[in-house]
């Protein structure tokens, strides 16, 4: 079922994130990183414990979906991964994860995408881990988006989710693990997880944390002004 408060949430934080002073940097992971116009920080509390709990030690080669500012895939290549790719929709966020690949000196390990969810890769492009920090918020099949950021947060009836756990085995190499970055707080656990049993994944809870957060979203009662707010880091594998 559509979560009302987890929708709410996603458009006041959106709005908040338009309403901040502009910056051309961030510091995500001890490291500070380039930041362009209509690109989601790295520096969300999401994006370091995601990145902080992927296992890049056990993988060669690393996928990630949805690269953003590319702090993930940067990092998975700083960890070793020899071969990195990173897709984004947003022609902005491709640019961005470039500029911090060169920054960080790994960007001939690298090749950044604009990409919708896998279908700017090869046919024969396969990966030991496949991460994906979703947009775990589902919309209503009316949801507008407005802008680039938009596909950071909404899911409108999670058709990206749909389509990327109907994509995914294509790319996976033998004993590949896919992982996703999910809010069952916030986001709608169980259709992911039907979605996901449908495409031929069996999947669970790799990792978890839970965060008081302070939530401030006009007509939205929130006691106290903060509340808990889980991570939650899935890993699936072919059933």
């Amino acid at each position: 079922m559509l979560s009302d408060f987890g929708y709410e949430v996603g458009r006041w934080d959106i709005s908040r994130f338009k309403e901040r002073d502009p910056q051309d940097t961030f510091t995500a992971l001890g490291l500070e990183w380039s930041l362009l116009p209509d690109v989601w920080p790295g520096s969300a509390v999401a994006t370091g414990l995601f990145t902080s709990w992927l296992p890049f030690e056990e993988a060669d080669t690393f996928l990630e979906v949805g690269c953003g500012s590319g702090v993930t895939a940067i990092t998975a290549a700083m960890h070793g991964c020899s071969r990195v790719c990173a897709l984004d929709i947003s022609p902005a966020a491709v640019e961005n994860s470039r500029l911090n690949a060169v920054r960080h000196g790994v960007s001939e390990r690298i090749t950044v995408l604009n990409s919708d969810l896998f279908s700017e890769l090869d046919p024969s492009d396969t990966f030991d881990l496949i991460y994906w920090n979703s947009p775990f918020v589902e919309a209503p099949t009316s949801h507008r988006y407005e802008s680039q950021l938009d596909y950071a947060v909404f899911d409108s009836d999670y058709a990206m989710h749909r389509k990327f756990f109907a994509d995914a085995s294509r790319h996976m190499t033998e004993g590949a693990r896919v992982f996703l970055g999910f809010s069952d707080t916030m986001g709608n656990s169980a259709r992911m997880g039907e979605l996901a049993e449908r495409a031929g994944f069996a999947g669970s809870a790799y990792r978890r944390e839970v965060l008081n957060l302070p939530i401030d979203v006009p007509g939205v009662p929130v006691p106290g002004g903060t509340m808990d707010v889980d991570y939650v880091l899935y890993e699936f594998q072919r059933a």
